[in-house]
């Protein structure tokens, strides 16, 4: 399964796009490869912790 951009639940255009294709928008919105999806969220939650950053939702 090819998973697309789509730019109706993302603003902004490509501003950056790596040759693995991760890519990142004009906004700063980072969408991330099959191939690096998992280890990348794992690191994203890493610094979330180590930030000690906690989720509020309403």
């Amino acid at each position: 399964m090819n998973k697309k951009y789509s730019k109706i639940t993302i603003e902004g255009d490509k501003k950056t796009e790596w040759i693995c294709g991760c890519f990142q928008t004009a906004d700063d919105y980072f969408k991330f490869c099959s191939k690096h999806s998992q280890t990348l969220q794992k690191a994203i939650q890493a610094q979330v912790d180590e930030l000690d950053m906690t989720l509020s939702i309403d």
